[in-house]
């Protein structure tokens, strides 16, 4: 799996906790060399969310000292990557290790451990193209099918047996079966 570069929302935070401490400035260097990266824009996802967790290792006087909360974009993140019973297990047992009920309290850098974790175990394929939609592509190729009379009734036909108002309904797999019925 190719490594993910830095969020925006990372940048302005390592930015942040930088101006916020000569000390976590220079760990931050320290950080950036011991990578190979002249500056924080060449970090991935996964070392940027180290360097923050160094730098907020480092206390500054009158900052909170509790970790921020997860976004809900992490929390939405997490929730669907439930998709095997393995992952399922591994959330599971990492709430579970860390002392926390839900997904819901975690902090910021707990989600992004638990995420770089569920990312390297296999999703389920067959339940993600279940409840993912159509991709972009298949949606456009199902319309290009659509090019005779017989091919448009039975697109038609498949969305109405399906109980679906438009393409943009679809699930991948739901897709993939309607380009199967154009194309034969």
């Amino acid at each position: 799996m190719a490594e993910t570069g830095i969020t925006k929302n990372q940048i302005n935070f390592i930015k942040k906790l930088q101006e916020s401490s000569e000390l976590r400035e220079e760990k931050l260097q320290v950080f950036l060399k011991s990578k190979g990266k002249a500056n924080v824009d060449e970090l991935t996802l996964r070392e940027a969310s180290e360097a923050i967790d160094s730098m907020k290792k480092i206390e500054v006087k009158g900052e909170k000292s509790s970790s921020p909360e997860a976004t809900g974009k992490q929390i939405n993140f997490i929730s669907k990557m439930q998709d095997s019973e393995e992952r399922v297990e591994s959330t599971s047992k990492y709430l579970s290790s860390h002392g926390k009920s839900s997904i819901n309290h975690l902090t910021m850098s707990e989600a992004s451990e638990l995420i770089d974790s569920l990312t390297k175990i296999r999703g389920d394929p067959v339940a993600n193209a279940t409840v993912t939609h159509a991709t972009k592509k298949q949606i456009q190729f199902i319309k290009n099918l659509q090019d005779t009379d017989v091919r448009l009734e039975t697109a038609k036909n498949f969305l109405s047996g399906i109980k679906k108002k438009s393409f943009d309904e679809l699930t991948i797999k739901e897709a993939s079966e309607l380009i199967e019925r154009l194309k034969g």
